[in-house]
């Protein structure tokens, strides 16, 4: 049975509510009092406690952070997805992203929430006289990952946010000025590269969910390749880091634990608690609000008997017409565990309910029929898998050589063949790229492959903005679809700042 999620003491959560909230009642509590009886009673187990607490927004039910906003709208900003019925604002790119959005004022309060929980943490480790410099070094580790993969999606979500460092203690330090995307991304890269340094190897299956030094490693791998791309445009220098940072893991991914799972059912198991390919993932379990929302998210009305979840919400799906997936090889196995417009029920082949006009497939890749309810679904939400790992190297060598080297192709033709389920260390006719591509050609089909090993996975908004193709597929699938408002032009790419910062520091909106 996969682990159930622990949440933080009560009083390691009550000392870090007030951080990032932006209510004013809970910056009339008395921070400092708080912060000094948490400093005086600092204890291995408490310092336990307090660290689960820092990860604890991120898997928040309700907290509308990455088991909704994420997990479902950026998949539905992918342009082949379509939210329909309610979601539809997630596909409308121009209304989306040029108005203020307050619909992300509880995400935006939830990431900074799991931020100040770090920075509290960070600053009662370097007032601390009395625990181990083990204990501490690893302690520093986890706060600072998970802060960095804060800002790591706010900077690509938001371009210039808030850098808040240090804990907020009164009202006299809420209002900072947005800070450059370049100086958010050298934050981040040093925050990546701290944690790296002094997290372990490994941690055992019932702490899985918890950062690693491999997963800071990939996590650095991944943010150097952003950096390569847009909005940054560091080109070689990134893509030698990102490529140099992939191979690492690779090199070592024995001492990590890593290696690619053959089986797709195993590898979205919704009760198991890890797995070899398993870099970095939030925890969910089998139990009421505890759980994701995913598999009910994107199923019908006849989720329950046709195998997917307790329930369906059919918060959208994928347009059978985009490029993507008309072009995806049916003999990719990949193709039928992420796509379905039928299933059996009773012995009969049922077709699924689906708005025709607007998409014609369901995703299919979270199933999780046992759920008790739809906010406990066991599936797991992975930031990093080991095939990450593979296609961050493919590109980035790529890139760096001009020319699509042999443990380019080596790399990514090992992710292929586990999608045609085939040896992935045996070359395959089927499954393997051809031979003598340009670095442009390569470089589009590794683009491709990320989105088809990806999908459902909210990475492929970010690879769209970052290599400069989001308007070209999105114009590409609005020529092939009836409805052309769907689908319409971005006019930014980045997100306004929620009102409920601007509210709160009036900077954040100058």
């Amino acid at each position: 049975m996969k682990r159930t999620r622990i949440y933080g003491m009560l009083i390691a959560l009550t000392l870090v509510a007030f951080n990032f909230t932006g209510c004013d009642d809970l910056l009339e509590e008395d921070p400092k009092a708080l912060e000094q009886d948490f400093l005086e009673n600092l204890n291995p187990g408490l310092l336990e406690q307090t660290i689960i607490g820092v990860y604890e927004p991120m898997t928040r039910s309700r907290g509308r952070l990455w088991e909704s906003t994420v997990g479902l709208g950026f998949e539905l900003m992918a342009e082949y997805a379509d939210g329909g019925g309610s979601q539809v604002s997630w596909s409308n790119y121009a209304n989306l992203l040029s108005t203020t959005n307050t619909s992300m004022n509880q995400p935006w309060i939830t990431l900074y929430e799991a931020i100040g929980r770090a920075n509290v943490l960070i600053d009662a480790l370097d007032k601390d006289q009395n625990l181990s410099a083990t204990l501490k070094d690893a302690a520093y580790g986890e706060a600072r990952f998970v802060r960095a993969l804060c800002y790591y999606f706010a900077v690509r979500t938001f371009g210039k946010v808030p850098l808040r460092l240090t804990p907020i203690t009164d009202t006299e330090n809420t209002s900072i000025p947005l800070t450059e995307i370049p100086d958010v991304y050298a934050q981040i890269v040093a925050d990546l590269s701290f944690a790296e340094g002094v997290l372990p190897n490994t941690v055992p299956s019932s702490m899985a969910g918890r950062a690693t030094k491999g997963a800071a490693k990939v996590a650095l791998a991944d943010v150097y390749l952003t950096m390569a791309g847009a909005p940054l445009n560091g080109g070689t220098t990134y893509y030698q880091q990102a490529r140099d940072k992939a191979k690492e893991v690779m090199d070592a991914k024995a001492t990590y634990g890593y290696d690619l799972i053959t089986s797709l059912e195993t590898l979205y198991s919704p009760v198991l608690p890890t797995n070899a390919e398993d870099v970095f993932s939030l925890k969910f379990s089998q139990a009421i609000d505890q759980g994701a929302f995913l598999a009910s998210y994107y199923a019908d009305s006849r989720a329950k008997a046709a195998g997917f979840s307790v329930s369906g919400n059919k918060f959208g799906g994928a347009i059978s017409k985009a490029p993507l997936i008309s072009g995806w090889d049916a003999n990719d196995l990949r193709k039928r565990f992420n796509l379905y417009d039928s299933y059996v029920i009773n012995g009969q082949v049922v077709k699924a309910e689906i708005e025709t006009d607007i998409y014609d497939l369901r995703f299919g890749k979270y199933k999780d029929p046992q759920a008790p309810i739809d906010t406990g679904n066991g599936n797991d939400f992975y930031f990093y898998r080991y095939a990450d790992v593979l296609l961050i190297f493919a590109e980035a060598d790529n890139k760096l050589n001009g020319i699509p080297t042999a443990a380019a192709y080596d790399a990514i033709n090992k992710v292929r063949r586990r999608g045609y389920g085939v040896d992935i260390n045996t070359p395959s006719v089927t499954a393997d790229l051809a031979a003598g591509l340009s670095m442009q050609q390569f470089d589009d089909l590794v683009f491709r492959e990320r989105g088809y090993e990806f999908m459902g996975e909210a990475k492929r908004w970010f690879d769209m903005v970052r290599t400069n193709r989001a308007v070209q597929l999105i114009s590409e699938v609005r020529a092939q679809i009836k409805n052309k408002n769907r689908k319409p032009d971005p006019t930014r790419l980045y997100f306004l700042i929620p009102d409920v910062e601007i509210q709160s520091n009036p900077l954040a909106g100058q």
